[in-house]
């Protein structure tokens, strides 16, 4: 699977993964009862990808209103790949969209910035 499109669900974000456009997008509200059945094909197609080469930039947005604990780890261990790929030599863009008045957003897409070296990591304010 090296392109999906998976809608989002009252519990489950809005996953895009486009290779051709060098784009991935988590979107929505992350608390799904069962993480593993959400994120584990999608994230091994993005893993797989990341740990070769590429040519173009690849962009990751983050456009998350909420994610619990489990989600966190999901993102956690996308981030250190993200990095990862980055060290290989891959241009690495992450995008966290925070809406203005949500501090929690924004603290938590400063709390991952501070593990990315390579990948170049934007905090925006929506």
């Amino acid at each position: 699977m090296s392109h999906f499109d998976i809608a989002a669900t009252q519990r489950t974000p809005h996953l895009l993964f486009d290779i051709e456009q060098g784009v991935f997008l988590m979107e929505g509200e992350s608390y799904p009862e069962d993480v593993k059945a959400v994120f584990d094909v999608p994230m091994a197609a993005v893993s797989r990808h990341l740990s070769g080469r590429f040519e173009q930039e690849m962009v990751f947005a983050f456009k998350l209103k909420y994610f619990n604990s489990s989600s966190a780890k999901v993102l956690m261990d996308l981030f250190l790949a993200i990095e990862e790929s980055a060290q290989n030599g891959n241009v690495l863009r992450v995008e966290w969209h925070h809406e203005a008045d949500d501090d929690n957003m924004q603290e938590l897409g400063e709390e991952f910035c501070e593990e990315l070296n390579l990948a170049k990591f934007e905090i925006l304010q929506i």
